[in-house]
Parts: C-alpha cells; sequence; structure tokens
C-alpha cells in the first residue's frame, strides 16, 4: 500500500542567517600551506636586498641625549641632595620635561643655533633663491622626527632623532639640549626672583609692622603709666582687697549672729519664748533681788525651827509659812521685773551694734568695689600690654625666619645641584646606522612577504563564490547539508570511477560516504513518510546521476525496493550506468500511453529497478509536468518503497521544476569547488514554492577533505575497514 501523502513547502532550519562567508582558517592554511615556505623565501631575498638598497639610498643614523630628574635640595646647607622622590612624582616631571622639550620655542631656538649651520639636514631648509633659513619648515620636521624617551624605572628621560649623516646627530641634539636647558634655567631663575621678591616684600612689611607697633607700645606705657608688669595677684590693691574681703565675711557673720539674738531677747520681752536660765542667773545677781533671797532664807530657817517645837496647825507656824509665801511671790515678780530691765538693756545695745555693724559692711563692700574696680582697670591694661609685647616677639620670630629664608634662597640659587632636571649624558656621534639593519630587514621582509601571501589567499576565500566544504553551503540561506561525497581522487581505495562504488568499492571512503548521506537523507524521508525523491544539479557534471546510483544501492542494501526513473531526456545515463540501454522503452514512451509500467521496468544485475528515459522519439519534456506523469508517480509509489528521479540540470532545463510539484523531496546535487552560492540560492528559491520539501544539498567531490573535521573521519573509516580485515584474515 502506498504511504499517505502529505503537502508541504521547503522548511527553513532553524538558525539564524549568516552575515558573511564563514571561513575556517586552518582549512585554508593547510590547503596552501605550501606556499607560504615559498613568499618567506622569497621576502628574505626582498630584505636582504632592500638593505643594500637602503643602506646606500636611505641610511639613518641615531643619536641619543639623557636627562635626570633630580630630588633637588631641601635645605641650602644641605651636603647633597636626597633621594626620597616619590616614582609618581618622577613620571609626572618626566612626562612634563618632555612637553618642554618638544615646545615650538624650544626647538626654534634649537633650529636657529649657530651650531647648526655645520649640518647638512639644516641645508635642505634654506631658501636656494633668498639664502633665508625656512625656520617653521624646518621646526615641522623636527617636531615630526624628534623622539623624546623615557627609561622605565628610572629617573632618566632624553631625546632621539635619526639623520641621515652621522655628524648631524650630536649638533642638532647638543642644539636642543641648549635650548632646552636654557628654558630650564630661566624658569628656575624666574622663580626664584619671584620667590625672592616676594620674601623681600614680606620681610619689609614685617619691619614696618614691628616699628608700628613699638611706637604703640611706647605710647601705651605713657598713657597708662604702667612701671611694672608684676602679676596682678600679687599687688597691692589684691592683698588690700583680700584683707576686705576677709573683714566683710566676719562682719556679715558678726552682723547675722547679732540679728539672732536681737530676734531671740524680742521674742523673750513679747512673751513668745521663755527666759533662759542665764536670764536668770543674770537676775538673781542683782542686788535687790540678792537682799530678797537672804530675807527669805531667814524665814525658811524661822519656819523649820517652829515646826520642830511647834504643831503644822499652830498659828505661829502658819503664820510663818504666809511670810515665806509672801517672799517667794514678791522674789518671783522682782525677778521677772530685773530679767525684763536686763533684756531691754541688752536689746538696746544689740540694736546699737546692728546698726554699727551695717555701716561698717556698707563701707567696706564700697572699699572692694572701688579696689576691684581699679585691679580689673589694671589687669586689662596689663593684659593688653602684655598682647603687645606677643607680638612683638612673634613679629621679631618672623622677621628672623624671613632674613633665613631669603639667605637660604640665595644660596640655593648658587648651588648647582638645586635644580630638579640636569643633562646626564653628551650627545655622541653614531659610529652605526640605526636604519637598515640586515637582523631586521631580512625578517620583516619574510613576514610581509608571508602576510601578504596570507592576505591574498583568504581575501580569494572570502570574495570567491564557489562552494568548497558544508560551511559555505551553510551560508546560503535556508540551505542545509544533506551529505557531504568526497572526491575519489581523496580516497585511499584509488577509484578510477565513483559509479556504483558502493557496489563495487564498499570498504572505500567514498563509499562509506554515501552511506552515510543516504543515512541522512533516509531519516528525513522517514520522518514524513515521503516515497518519491528528485534528484537534481543546479549546473551540468555535478555528478547527479553517480550520486543516485550509490544512494539507490545504499537504500537497497537496507532492505527497500527501490527504482531509478530517468527523467533526464536531454542527457539519459541512468540506465547505461546500471549496464542498461538509454534508448530502450521508458519514461518518454510511458507518457505516450503506449506501453505499461511493467513492461519498461528493467531490473539490473545490482538488484535496482530502472526506468530508462525511453526512445528518443518520444522525449518531449513538456510531458513531464502532465497528469499522466502524476499516474506513473502514484503507480510507482504502490508498488516500490523508494522512487529516485534523475533531472536534468535546472539552469539548462526547466524540467526539474515540472517535476518538483510531482515529488515528495528533493535533494539538490551540488559539485564542490565548482558551483557558485549565488547560483544555489536562485535554484533553492526557485524551488521553494514547489510541492516538494527540500531535504538538503548533496555536496560531491569536496576537496576540502584534506585535513580538519572530514579528513579525520575519512581516516576513521579506512583504519576501522583495514582493522575488520585483518580480524577477519586471522
Amino acid at each position: 500500500m502506498a504511504a499517505p501523502q502529505t503537502n508541504r513547502v521547503m522548511a527553513t532550519p532553524n538558525r539564524p542567517m549568516p552575515k558573511g562567508r564563514a571561513i575556517d582558517p586552518i582549512r585554508v592554511l593547510r590547503r596552501y600551506w605550501k606556499g607560504i615556505p615559498v613568499f618567506a623565501v622569497i621576502g628574505g631575498v626582498i630584505g636582504f636586498g632592500a638593505y643594500f638598497i637602503f643602506a646606500r639610498l636611505y641610511p639613518l643614523y641615531t643619536g641619543e641625549l639623557l636627562f635626570e630628574v633630580r630630588p633637588g635640595v631641601s635645605n641650602a646647607t644641605d651636603v647633597g641632595t636626597s633621594d626620597t622622590t616619590n616614582d609618581k612624582v618622577v613620571e609626572r616631571v618626566q612626562k612634563t620635561q618632555i612637553v618642554l622639550i618638544r615646545n615650538r620655542v624650544v626647538l626654534t631656538e634649537a633650529v636657529t643655533d649657530r651650531t647648526m649651520l655645520q649640518t647638512t639636514w639644516l641645508k635642505h631648509f634654506i631658501d636656494p633663491v633668498s639664502g633665508t633659513l625656512l625656520v617653521d619648515d624646518a621646526v615641522d620636521e623636527l617636531e615630526e622626527d624628534i623622539r623624546t624617551p623615557i627609561r622605565a624605572n628610572t629617573n632618566l628621560y632624553g631625546i632621539s632623532w635619526s639623520g641621515h649623516i652621522a655628524s648631524d646627530v650630536p649638533i642638532l641634539l647638543d642644539a636642543v639640549a641648549t635650548s632646552y636647558m636654557a628654558m630650564v634655567n630661566e624658569q628656575d631663575n624666574k622663580i626664584f626672583r619671584s620667590n625672592e621678591r616676594l620674601f623681600d616684600e614680606e620681610g619689609e612689611n614685617i619691619k614696618l609692622t614691628l616699628q608700628d607697633l613699638n611706637d604703640e607700645l611706647q605710647s601705651f606705657i605713657r598713657m597708662k603709666g604702667i612701671t611694672t608688669l608684676d602679676d596682678t595677684r600679687f599687688s597691692q590693691d589684691m592683698v588690700e582687697i583680700q584683707q576686705l574681703t576677709s573683714t566683710l565675711t566676719t562682719t556679715r557673720t558678726t552682723l547675722s549672729t547679732t540679728v539672732q539674738i536681737y530676734l531671740q531677747i524680742a521674742a523673750k520681752l513679747d512673751g513668745t519664748l521663755e527666759p533662759t536660765m542665764e536670764d536668770r542667773l543674770e537676775a538673781e545677781r542683782d542686788p535687790i533681788l540678792a537682799r530678797q533671797v537672804q530675807t527669805l532664807e531667814a524665814l525658811k530657817g524661822n519656819l523649820r525651827a517652829l515646826r520642830e517645837r511647834l504643831a503644822t496647825s499652830h498659828p505661829q507656824v502658819q503664820d510663818a509659812e504666809i511670810s515665806v509665801r509672801a517672799i517667794e511671790d514678791q522674789i518671783e515678780s522682782t525677778m521677772d521685773v530685773i530679767i525684763r530691765r536686763n533684756l531691754n538693756a541688752h536689746l538696746k545695745v544689740l540694736s546699737d551694734s546692728r546698726q554699727q555693724l551695717v555701716a561698717l559692711l556698707e563701707e567696706t563692700e564700697m572699699e572692694i568695689e572701688m579696689k576691684d574696680a581699679g585691679l580689673r582697670e589694671l589687669a586689662a591694661d596689663q593684659s593688653q600690654f602684655e598682647h603687645m609685647i606677643s607680638k612683638r616677639k612673634q613679629l621679631e620670630a618672623q622677621q628672623d625666619d624671613n632674613l633665613r629664608l631669603v639667605a637660604s634662597l640665595r644660596l640655593m640659587k648658587l648651588r648647582a645641584d638645586a635644580g630638579r632636571v640636569r643633562q646626564a649624558t653628551l650627545a655622541l656621534e653614531p659610529r652605526i646606522k640605526s636604519f637598515p639593519r640586515l637582523e631586521i630587514m631580512i625578517p620583516t621582509g619574510m613576514f610581509l612577504c608571508c602576510v601578504a601571501y596570507v592576505g591574498i589567499i583568504f581575501l580569494r576565500e572570502v570574495t570567491d563564490q564557489k562552494i568548497r566544504s558544508a560551511s559555505d553551503v551553510m551560508i546560503i540561506p535556508g540551505a542545509k547539508v544533506a551529505g557531504v561525497l568526497p572526491d575519489i581522487e581523496e580516497d585511499p581505495e584509488e577509484l578510477e570511477t565513483p559509479s556504483l562504488a558502493v557496489l563495487h568499492s564498499s570498504e572505500g571512503v567514498f563509499a562509506e560516504s554515501c552511506r552515510q548521506a543516504w543515512v541522512g537523507i533516509d531519516r528525513s524521508l522517514q520522518r514524513s513518510s515521503h516515497q518519491t525523491l528528485l534528484m537534481l544539479a543546479a549546473a551540468p557534471e555535478a555528478g547527479t546521476t553517480t550520486v543516485i546510483g550509490n544512494l539507490a544501492i545504499s537504500a537497497a542494501a537496507a532492505g527497500l525496493r527501490v527504482v531509478v526513473v530517468d527523467c533526464n531526456f536531454r542527457r539519459p545515463a541512468a540506465a547505461s550506468m546500471f549496464e542498461l540501454d538509454d534508448a530502450s522503452p521508458g519514461v518518454a514512451d510511458l507518457l505516450t500511453g503506449s506501453v505499461e509500467i511493467e513492461t519498461v521496468t528493467q531490473k539490473s544485475d545490482s538488484g535496482i529497478s530502472v526506468i530508462s528515459a525511453g526512445t528518443p522519439a518520444n522525449r518531449l519534456f513538456q510531458r513531464l509536468g502532465s497528469e499522466r506523469m502524476k499516474s506513473v508517480l502514484a503507480q510507482l509509489r504502490s508498488t516500490f518503497d523508494l522512487v529516485i528521479i534523475d533531472a536534468p540540470p535546472s539552469i539548462v532545463a526547466g524540467d526539474a521544476i515540472l517535476l518538483a510539484n510531482l515529488v515528495d523531496a528533493i535533494t539538490l546535487v551540488v559539485k564542490s569547488d565548482r558551483d557558485e552560492r549565488g547560483l544555489i540560492a536562485r535554484v533553492l528559491r526557485e524551488l521553494a514554492d514547489s510541492r516538494g520539501e527540500m531535504l538538503g544539498i548533496t555536496l560531491n567531490a569536496a576537496k576540502g577533505t584534506t585535513g580538519g573535521y572530514f579528513r579525520k573521519n575519512y581516516l576513521a573509516m579506512v583504519n576501522y575497514a583495514e582493522d575488520v580485515e585483518g580480524d577477519e584474515d586471522e
């Protein structure tokens, strides 16, 4: 039963569109490597000849003059220079000095130096008509030719120049060095003069300020009457203030005590506070109260005597008791009077004392305030005076420092090692040429020739549109590789013809490549259940028929029923490849309806069924797109598993386009190192709208297998086959 057919257009591979040709540099170099040593030898000969030509016509002598960045001296009295300059500082100074060397003013001074008239170089810039020196032109060329190298990891930098006359080199370098050092010295002197003027002006300002301060100080002394600079803490006024302060404290304490006593006595007089024992004892010392106490003691003695002789109820005893009580009451009354009298006397004394203490306190406070005001004024005057003295000392110190700086500056100006730059070497006349040099010219010639050769071959690879490898196929938009078949010249089996190589030389590299190509095509056919496969080329002599024969045998070996249909009416060859007659009845006769498929199908010795192109009289290619052709293909699908159709090249006939709309799948055969990418791209575009699915491009006779990936695969095939044969022999 025929498998179901599917209608699909050409599939576009899922990959980005290449922007240019992908070149395998290893493959290219392996292809053309023999030319590299040849061109290297040619380049060496050219370099050798160029050495003698340049040595005679364009010799160059190079000289160099170095300068040193010095740390300088930090003090004019230092014995030598210090070596503590930072590397970054040195590098910055070197770059700054290089800019100064290349300054146009420096170069102009060097060009116009009298010694330059001795050089041949300068004579090229003398106007032959007027005899004047073209300074600007000479300086322009010197700016381009002079070099300013910096010696890494050193303090050295310099100037380098190359000339055609050896004697010109030291003269020009010395002229540039002289002009440059003159500029450096002038800049240093300018800085010295500027600093010296600045210090002189500062010294003069300090001198005037100091003179004004002395005048102000004398005037202040006379106005304030300052005669001593003793500390105010030890002055007479301070001692008196301390004494007055002590008196003031004592007076305040006494006044506070007096007020407290005064208030206590007043409280006793008011009755709010009882008299103390001291008050009563003081009252008892009063004569009146003393007599009354004596009288009381006599009455108490009499009462005791009466009580001893008489009863308590006796009238005399009672009278005596009454007399005692009367005297006691009298004594108590008298004591109250005396105490009150004494308290009033004390109150009067305390009142007078308080008034005196208050007056003394006010007087002491006023005197302290007066003394303190005078002391503050004295302290202020003294502070101002001390400030003026301190300022004078500071100005005198500044004046001394300024004088030392000026002296140090003038001394440093006289020292030769005070500058940051000095000339380290002399300009010598070069003895050997810096150009040309044989050890450079020969390798350079060899290198340039090799680069030119490699550049040419790569340029050819880039511009060449011929397809040589699978990578060239991948560049074509929408193209993919169905298989790669090597050139039979690279097959170790040494085939005479690739026709039916799978049958006659099955162990060869070419045969194995055909089988691998068939495996890929068969996988694509099975994935879409295709049975009819159209194989065509873009141009004649691509080897389409040969590829069809080998693929048909590979398919038959896999167990498929295969038929090869020759639809190339213009140059049929499929039948003769299988040792059958191309002119026997075939496709052309089937399309006329005069014969049946069974009568035109021939069986070859290899087991492949073949339908030839047919008798020449009936070969009309217009019939290839007819309904009869569709019917023929339908019958073949029902009889065979695979129908392979051989079509003529697309650029010489339109037959392939007619057949492309009748088949299931299409494979384009491309001849390596002949067909161009543009042609293949055009054929793919023409086939893009056809019914058949484009399975890919089969690259035939690929010569790129001499190296790289495919070469390794082919060698592996051969080695593996030889190993198998050896095992079988054993």
